[in-house]
């Protein structure tokens, strides 16, 4: 299945980890600011821009995860959410949950404005979605991008302590028709990777592919393996341009 080089030698250039962690660590006999913590959870955040302003979006079900973790600890500055450059880069909650038309259940989206210099300091692009090219109708492959957190790890950092690392995942995966609607990707595979349920991959960009072109095809919302570990669905969200269009006017503009 083709792919840009412009986007497999940078495949997470339009996206970031979003990490759920306790603002301030006491455990080690003084406090200080707490790096993103193996046990918490994380999703990954996808960003886009179109008539001059800049969004980030991920899942709603991990927005409510944080909600619950900050309601649970009793204490409403317990806990943020951030993006990754040494885990330090808050995004607060602003996120709404985009409502959808002719009676379709909400999505499994939340998005908020956000502002574009954030992006940049952490080395992202948005995805423009004034610039995108329509997808070729023949398309049968998907390309999905995200931060599974089961693959965070401890990274040594000097002699003071350590930093939390989290790679990222590259999956293609089939398509039975240019999607609609909500859909599944599926594919078999010649060498299953070991111990991956690819949770955390929630909110990461979903891609249509050419040898020359991509454009925004869906969210992520859900992936792991088959049942025998030698296959993996991916399930997306339909995040065309139109579609990210509609659930942008219903953001409120950035103060």
């Amino acid at each position: 299945y083709p792919v840009p080089d412009s986007l497999h030698t940078n495949p997470v250039q339009h996206c970031a980890a979003m990490a759920i962690t306790q603002d301030v660590n006491t455990g080690a006999g003084w406090s200080q600011f707490a790096q993103p913590d193996q046990a918490l959870r994380n999703g990954t955040l996808t960003f886009v821009k179109a008539q001059g302003r800049t969004f980030a979006i991920t899942c709603q079900h991990v927005v409510d995860h944080y909600r619950r973790v900050v309601a649970a600890s009793g204490d409403t500055a317990s806990h943020s959410m951030r993006t990754m450059l040494n885990g330090f880069y808050i995004v607060q909650d602003r996120f709404i949950q985009p409502s959808t038309q002719f009676g379709d259940p909400a999505p499994d989206i939340a998005i908020r404005e956000i502002n574009p210099d954030h992006i940049a300091h952490i080395g992202k692009v948005p995805i423009d979605l004034d610039a995108l090219p329509d997808a070729p109708g023949d398309i049968r492959h998907g390309y999905a991008v995200g931060f599974p957190e089961q693959l965070k790890y401890h990274k040594h950092d000097g002699k003071p302590g350590h930093r939390v690392s989290m790679p990222n995942v590259a999956v293609i995966a089939e398509l039975p028709a240019l999607p609609t609607r909500r859909f599944t990707m599926f594919s078999e595979l010649n060498n299953p990777p070991h111990d991956i349920d690819y949770s955390g991959m929630s909110g990461g960009p979903i891609f249509w592919t050419t040898k020359d072109a991509y454009g925004l095809l869906g969210i992520i919302y859900e992936g792991g393996p088959g049942q025998h570990a030698d296959s993996i669905y991916v399930y997306g969200e339909l995040a065309t341009p139109d579609i990210v269009r509609g659930w942008i006017g219903q953001c409120q503009p950035l103060r």
